[in-house]
C-alpha cells in the first residue's frame, strides 16, 4: 500500500466511516459456518411456554454451553430449557439436555446425567470446576425458583448440591453467571447477575400500539449476588460486604475481566436500560463500582442502552482487555476500547461496528478469531423480544439473522453474507457459546434460540491459518486457571488472552485459550500469568497444536493437528 492510499485511509478513519465506505478487504482465509445440528445428532427444542398474557420471561431465554464433563478432551454440550407459565400446560417436561461428544463430530444425549427435569424456568449456565477435582461442574440460573449447582461426580453423572453449597439464591430472577476467583485463594467463587423484581404474581399487562406485548418497564432492577467459595464445598453470600449489593441494576450479561492488569479479577455487568457496571476489585475482598467513571456505563452520547450480552478481549492487540456489549435495535453494539490508563472509549462508530448492528436486537456475543488471522472478530446472535414486532413497528422483525464482523487492523466489516447461509437464517437467538468442539484448530459456535431448536455451527476453513491452543491446569491457582492472562509472541506480533468460560449471554464457552497466528508458522513464545502470581514461560513452541500446561511450566500433554 503506497503513501497516498495510507493518507486517504487515515483521513477516512478520522471521519469514523472507514468500514462503511467499503474500503475494507476481508481476510484471504476462506471459511464458512455450516449448520451441522441435525447431522451431529442434536434434537433439543427450547420450550418457552408462550401465553396470552406475555410474561416477559417467555422471550428472554435460554442458555447453552460447552463443557468437558467426562474429561476425555472432547467438548460436550449443555442446553438449558425454559419452563411453565400460568395458563400453559404444566404437565409438559422441561428437561435440560446434556450431550456427550463422541469425538467423531457427533453427539449422543446423556439421559442418566443426574441433571433433573426443570421445576422452574431455566435461564443460563455457568461452567467451572469449583471443587478442583478435575471435572467440570454446572450452575444453572432460573426465574421463579432457586438456582441449582450440580457437582460432577466424575463418573458421568452430576449431583444436585445446591442446598448444601448454599447457592440457591433468594428467588430473584437470575440470568447470566460466572465462575471466577476474585480473591485469588485457589478456588472458584460465583457471580450471579440478577434482572428484574418480577414474578408471575406482580405481573402487569403491557401494550404497544394497542397490542399486548412483552415489556420490562413496570419492574425495578435488583442487585447481583457474589458467592465466596469457602473451600469446603460451601459458599457464603458476600454481596453486601464486597460492595456488590450496593448497586441495583438489571443484569443480563456478566464477564470477569482483569481490565487494569493488576492480577485481581474485576467484573463487568451489562444492564438493561440502566448504567452498566464495572466492579473494580480493590484486592481486599471489596469492589468499587466505576462504570460511569471508566466510560463503560453508557453509549458514546451518554445515553443508557439495553445491555444484553458482554465479552472482554483484546480486539486491537494493544495488550489490554476491551469490552463489547450487545444492545437493542436502533442502538448498536457498544465496543469499549481499554486505553490502559483505567478508562475506556466507545469506539463503535469509528471501528465500523455501529451501522451493521443498529437494525437488530443483539443478545449473545463472541469476540473470537474465527479465521485464525491473529485478530479477533465479532459474532452477534440477534432476535427481537417482541413476538409481534412486525405489527408494533414497521421494519421490525422477531426473527433476525446473525451478524459477523471481521476485524482488519482494528476496523470491522460486515461479512455475514460471505461466511455461510447458516448465519443469515432468521432466528430468535439468545445464548451464544464458542469452542473448538471438533478439535480441528478453529472455533465453532453454538447458538440457542428462544422457542426453537439450537444451531451448532461448524467452522469450515478457519484452520487454514496456523493456530495454538492452551489448556491450563492450576496447582496453586484454581484448577481451570480462570483469570490467568496468556500472552503469545508470534514473530513481531504479541497476542493476549484471558482464561474464562464466562461471557456472552446465558452461556459458557470453551475455556482453552485459542490463538490464530495469521501467516506465521514459526516458533512461539508463551507467557502465562497465573492468579497465584506464578509466571510461566514456554519457548520454541510449534504452531497447530493443543498444549496442556500445568502451573509451574510443566507441559503434561501436547497434541498436533495438521
Amino acid at each position: 500500500m503506497n503513501q497516498q492510499i495510507l493518507a486517504v485511509g487515515t483521513l477516512i478513519l478520522a471521519l469514523g466511516s472507514y468500514a462503511g465506505l467499503g474500503l475494507f478487504e476481508p481476510s484471504d482465509s476462506s471459511f464458512i459456518f455450516v449448520d451441522v445440528t441435525r447431522k451431529a445428532g442434536i434434537s433439543f427444542l427450547h420450550k418457552n411456554s408462550p401465553s396470552a398474557n406475555k410474561y416477559v420471561v417467555e422471550t428472554m431465554g435460554s442458555g447453552c454451553g460447552f463443557l468437558d464433563f467426562d474429561a476425555d478432551g472432547h467438548l460436550d454440550i449443555i442446553l438449558v430449557n425454559g419452563g411453565w407459565t400460568p395458563g400453559t400446560d404444566k404437565s409438559l417436561s422441561f428437561d435440560h439436555f446434556l450431550y456427550r461428544n463422541r469425538g467423531d463430530g457427533s453427539f449422543e444425549r446423556v439421559t442418566a446425567s443426574g441433571i433433573e427435569a426443570n421445576q422452574y424456568y431455566g435461564m443460563g449456565v455457568a461452567v467451572g470446576d469449583y471443587d478442583n477435582d478435575g471435572f467440570d461442574d454446572l450452575f444453572l440460573t432460573h426465574f421463579g425458583g432457586p438456582d441449582l449447582l450440580y457437582r460432577n461426580h466424575g463418573n458421568g453423572a452430576f449431583g444436585n448440591v445446591t442446598q448444601a453449597a448454599g447457592v440457591g439464591g433468594d428467588g430473584r430472577w437470575s440470568t447470566s453467571a460466572a465462575f471466577l476467583d476474585y480473591d485469588n485463594d485457589g478456588d472458584l467463587d460465583l457471580y450471579v447477575a440478577s434482572y428484574l423484581d418480577h414474578s408471575f404474581e406482580n405481573y402487569e399487562i403491557c401494550r404497544y400500539a394497542s397490542l399486548v406485548s412483552y415489556c420490562k418497564s413496570p419492574y425495578n432492577g435488583v442487585s447481583d449476588i457474589l458467592y465466596r467459595n469457602d473451600g469446603t464445598g460451601t459458599f457464603t453470600d458476600v454481596s453486601q460486604e464486597a460492595g456488590i449489593a450496593l448497586s441495583s441494576g438489571k443484569g443480563m450479561g456478566v464477564v470477569p475481566v482483569d481490565y487494569n492488569r493488576d492480577g485481581m479479577i474485576d467484573v463487568y455487568v451489562a444492564n438493561d436500560s440502566v448504567d452498566n457496571f464495572l466492579f473494580k476489585n480493590e484486592g481486599d475482598g471489596t469492589f468499587s463500582e466505576i462504570g460511569l467513571l471508566s466510560g463503560t456505563a453508557r453509549g458514546e452520547n451518554g445515553e443508557h442502552q439495553a445491555g444484553m450480552g458482554t465479552v472482554a478481549a483484546d480486539y486491537n492487540g494493544d495488550g489490554f482487555l476491551d469490552i463489547g456489549v450487545t444492545n437493542f435495535d436502533r442502538e448498536y453494539l457498544a465496543l469499549y476500547r481499554n486505553r490502559g490508563d483505567g478508562f475506556f472509549e466507545d469506539m463503535s462508530s469509528r471501528t465500523g461496528v455501529q451501522i451493521p448492528t443498529r437494525p437488530y436486537v443483539g443478545f449473545g456475543l463472541a469476540m473470537m478469531d474465527a479465521d485464525n488471522d491473529a485478530d479477533l472478530d465479532l459474532l452477534v446472535a440477534n432476535g427481537h423480544v417482541l413476538d409481534n414486532a412486525e405489527r408494533v413497528r414497521t421494519g421490525a422483525t422477531y426473527r433476525q439473522p446473525k451478524v459477523l464482523l471481521e476485524n482488519a487492523a482494528a476496523r470491522f466489516q460486515d461479512v455475514t453474507s460471505m461466511r455461510g447461509k447458516a448465519l443469515k437464517v432468521p432466528q430468535v437467538s439468545r445464548g451464544l457459546a464458542w469452542a473448538d468442539y471438533d478439535n480441528d484448530g478453529d472455533l465453532d459456535v453454538l447458538v440457542s434460540n428462544c422457542g426453537g431448536s439450537p444451531q451448532l455451527l461448524r467452522n469450515e476453513g478457519g484452520n487454514r491459518n496456523p493456530w495454538l491452543q492452551l489448556r491450563l491446569v492450576g496447582k496453586q491457582s484454581n484448577r481451570n486457571g480462570f483469570g490467568a492472562l496468556v500472552e503469545l509472541q508470534a514473530g513481531p506480533r504479541r497476542l493476549l488472552g484471558q482464561v474464562t468460560s464466562a461471557g456472552s449471554y446465558l452461556a459458557a464457552s470453551d475455556y482453552r485459550a485459542h490463538f490464530g497466528l495469521g501467516e506465521y508458522e514459526g516458533p512461539l513464545e508463551v507467557t502465562v500469568s497465573w492468579p497465584s502470581g506464578v509466571r510461566d514461560s514456554l519457548q520454541n513452541i510449534q504452531p497447530r497444536q493443543l498444549i496442556v500446561l500445568k502451573e509451574g511450566s510443566t507441559v503434561t500433554e501436547s497434541r498436533t493437528f495438521r
